[in-house]
């Protein structure tokens, strides 16, 4: 996704806080070895935990359910290529 070319302080910060979080994954895929598999269940067992921590359990299953749904109904279809008749992987 391209950057603003004169972001707000909001999206200043999103933008930090996405280059922080890619810089953790290289640091553990390339620095200290793991998988991407095992990279991923990191991030989102950590981000599960500090929500369930704030929202509570069930809040935060309702919000991982509604993102599933989101990412099943094509949030990610422009990086994957699912939407394309060649594209994609197979589920």
């Amino acid at each position: 996704m391209p950057k603003p070319k004169n972001p707000t302080p909001e999206e200043a910060k999103k933008i930090a806080c996405d280059t922080i979080i890619e810089r953790a994954a290289i640091m553990m895929v390339a620095e200290v070895g793991a998988s991407i598999p095992m990279m991923i269940d990191r991030m989102l067992t950590y981000c599960g935990a500090q929500a369930a921590t704030l929202e509570g359990s069930a809040v935060t299953a309702e919000h991982f359910r509604r993102f599933a749904d989101q990412i099943e109904g094509g949030l990610f279809w422009s990086i994957t290529g699912e939407d394309k008749p060649s594209g994609g992987r197979p589920n």
